[in-house]
């Protein structure tokens, strides 16, 4: 009698594999940098331009909050530069309007130079009651930085969620068949289906991903994906390329080889389920990665909190940084940042 490869036609059910891990501390740092080009970006391309009708209203419009100020050309009584100084020593003039009833109004801090030609224009037109017509622009030189915070952002984006995703494996046709449907954020991506007929055995075959942005010192990410294995001895992955991770294949594996009625033997992917150790982090590198979370977290507050004081009107680009500012962002900002370094590099079960 010859033998034959019992199939596995009663089989039915469906198994998930994944999620696949992500670069987590990388992600974190990739949506910093593009916070990072926001802002930069906002305040490369702040602009204010005042016009002044003689006899009429003098209109202020704020490019980056598209708001405008109106007031009497008659309630403008005079102007003058205020020199604002940076915290690493560099220096700024802001223009001031100074308005009836000691109301005053700050332009966009430009160069000393270029506020104090912008002042010489409006006082040259309140004496000949002319129209004033000026326009106080950012510093659109650092738009490349912004550029290239922009670039180093997606790219590291990019590297920490390659492979992002999971898949549903479905056997259908009566079991003669594994449909492997992948998702990404719930949305279903692709489908494709890979015959079961003289499967004998699922395997794991591993690899590592080509990566971007690696540190000194950091390993490539562990990858795999999962094989079919014919009664010839000949591979079917599963799918044509490989995903991060290491257990994650092995679960699946392992799941899908109980869902076919395929024995257990020694080394299958089952045991080498069991011997993979936790993942834990280098007390060192914790430090270090929470110090990163504490500096990075810190500028983040402060971003965060100054564009949505923009965005509701309660600041302008113009505003020297506040220590309130500091306060309130940095310090929440630091203590998000530790928060979520550490939980980062937690012990975990191995992915």
């Amino acid at each position: 009698m010859v033998f034959r490869q019992p199939a596995f036609r009663r089989a039915s059910g469906s198994v998930g594999y994944g999620p696949f891990p992500i670069r987590g501390a990388r992600l974190l740092f990739s949506v910093l940098l593009l916070l990072g080009a926001i802002i930069v970006s906002i305040v490369a391309l702040s602009k204010d331009h005042l016009a002044c009708t003689p006899g009429a209203r003098c209109v202020l419009t704020r490019a980056m909050t598209s708001r405008t100020i109106g007031f009497p050309m008659s309630a403008l009584r005079d102007v003058r530069v205020d020199i604002r100084r940076g915290s690493k020593g560099g220096s700024h003039g802001a223009v001031v309007l100074l308005l009836d009833g000691g109301h005053e109004v700050s332009l966009q801090q430009v160069s000393y130079k270029r506020a104090a030609e912008v002042a010489t224009l409006v006082r040259a037109g309140l004496a000949g009651e002319q129209r004033i017509d000026v326009t106080l622009r950012g510093p659109w030189w650092i738009l490349p930085l912004a550029i290239g915070m922009l670039a180093m952002g997606l790219t590291m984006a990019y590297s920490a969620t390659k492979g992002l995703g999971r898949f549903r494996l479905e056997i259908t046709r009566g079991g003669a068949a594994l449909r492997a449907r992948r998702f990404v954020l719930a949305i279903p991506v692709s489908s494709h289906e890979v015959s079961l007929e003289g499967v004998t055995d699922v395997r794991v075959e591993g690899g590592t991903l080509g990566e971007m942005w690696l540190g000194r010192g950091e390993a490539p990410s562990p990858a795999g994906r999962i094989v079919l294995v014919h009664r010839s001895g000949a591979a079917r992955p599963l799918t044509e390329a490989v995903f991060p991770g290491q257990a994650v294949h092995l679960r699946a594996a392992a799941e899908l080889r109980a869902l076919l009625g395929i024995e257990r033997e020694r080394h299958d992917v089952e045991e080498q389920l069991a011997s993979l150790p936790r993942t834990r982090t280098p007390l060192g590198t914790r430090v270090a990665v929470a110090w990163a979370g504490t500096t990075v977290g810190a500028i983040a507050g402060i971003g965060l909190l100054g564009l949505a004081g923009i965005a509701l009107g309660l600041l302008r680009t113009s505003d020297p940084i506040e220590a309130w500012l500091v306060a309130v962002g940095g310090g929440g900002g630091a203590i998000a940042g530790v928060a979520l370094a550490l939980y980062l590099t937690r012990a975990r079960p191995p992915r």
